[in-house]
């Protein structure tokens, strides 16, 4: 098959080379986007939602006009017009306003579902025009569920772990060598409502004990699941929860409480800088100072206040995180000397 040429408005395509790019669908260089492997997983994954949708819509539309126009044929043609020329976004031409140009080479993966989507729309509709009306309405969803339609399949199926307890052996795109065994215990959506998380149990290497992890939906890959069943701990499970309540972006896997120690300067930073803020505990003022108070997990309190400027910011406890935390602006002391 030959490749389709697809026009869409200017925004909706830096929308689809952003996601490509945040939902890091790279070739192997492991840098550049592979535009036409994010387009056929974007197809794939939201063709059978995108139909239903307009399904709906299209029902909807032939409900009301029933007691109008007798006709059913009529009814028909009316719901498809006023789906195509008034609800649904309108279709840029190649000489319109800031058209965007996409290129989509069919594969094996998206070639028989091209092929179907043709045979259906006959003569009613161009195929590249049915195309970008489906790329218009997926950048219309919010970014976590655009990700749960990029890997639906990896998505359905860890969903479908965590409700009956199946263990799950996984790689990342980071590390094809290393396999995930684990038990799912939900996937959910991450702070500031962007990404989606596995939240699960997993045996560490040199411990031999179980641990609460935490993985990233787009950087899971080779997904098998198990027909065993398998069981969390106690101690895990409430960890799990902790990341619920606190965050899934980051694993907790102990108990102590942390204490930040912040300026007035240090206060307004702090109100200031949102993405990947930690949920407070409690806060203690005092004259010279302001005392924060953490449950959640010490890599996420580092990550967020390592950004903070000069004695803005103080770890206060525990000692480890306090040291690492010295470490780090010694060793960035080095790299300026």
């Amino acid at each position: 098959m030959e490749k389709i040429n697809i026009y869409v408005p200017d925004n909706v395509g830096r929308i689809l080379e952003n996601d490509a790019s945040l939902f890091e669908i790279f070739k192997r260089d492991g840098r550049t986007v592979n535009k036409n492997r994010f387009l056929s997983m974007l197809i794939t994954g939201f063709y059978g939602q995108y139909v239903q949708e307009y399904t709906q819509k299209y029902d909807a539309i032939k409900k009301e006009t029933a007691g109008v126009v007798k006709s059913a044929e009529k009814r028909d043609l009316l719901a498809d017009s006023i789906l195509k020329n008034v609800i649904l976004p309108e279709v840029p031409t190649r000489k319109g306003k800031n058209p965007k140009r996409l290129s989509l080479k069919p594969t094996k993966d998206t070639e028989s579902l091209i092929i179907k989507i043709m045979t259906d729309l006959g003569d009613s509709d161009y195929i590249s025009q049915y195309f970008c009306r489906l790329l218009m309405s997926y950048c219309d969803k919010p970014l976590n569920e655009r990700e749960k339609i990029i890997f639906r399949d990896n998505y359905e199926l860890l969903d479908e772990a965590c409700k009956s307890n199946r263990p799950v052996a996984f790689t990342t795109i980071w590390n094809k060598d290393v396999v995930h065994e684990v038990i799912p215990y939900r996937v959910v959506v991450g702070q500031g409502e962007m990404f989606n998380y596995l939240i699960c149990a997993e045996t560490d290497d040199r411990s031999g004990e179980q641990v609460a992890k935490s993985y990233r939906l787009n950087r899971i890959t080779n997904l098998n699941r198990s027909n065993r069943m398998g069981t969390i701990s106690d101690d895990v499970k409430r960890h799990l929860d902790m990341m619920l309540h606190y965050g899934p972006q980051f694993a907790i896997n102990d108990d102590e409480e942390i204490c930040v120690k912040l300026t007035d300067y240090g206060e307004k930073s702090y109100n200031r800088i949102y993405y990947g803020r930690p949920m407070v505990d409690r806060i203690e003022h005092e004259e010279d100072a302001h005392y924060y108070y953490y449950k959640c997990s010490a890599d996420q309190v580092f990550l967020y206040f390592r950004r903070f400027t000069g004695n803005s910011a103080e770890i206060i406890k525990p000692e480890a995180l306090r040291l690492r935390m010295k470490k780090f602006h010694a060793d960035a002391m080095k790299q300026y000397e």
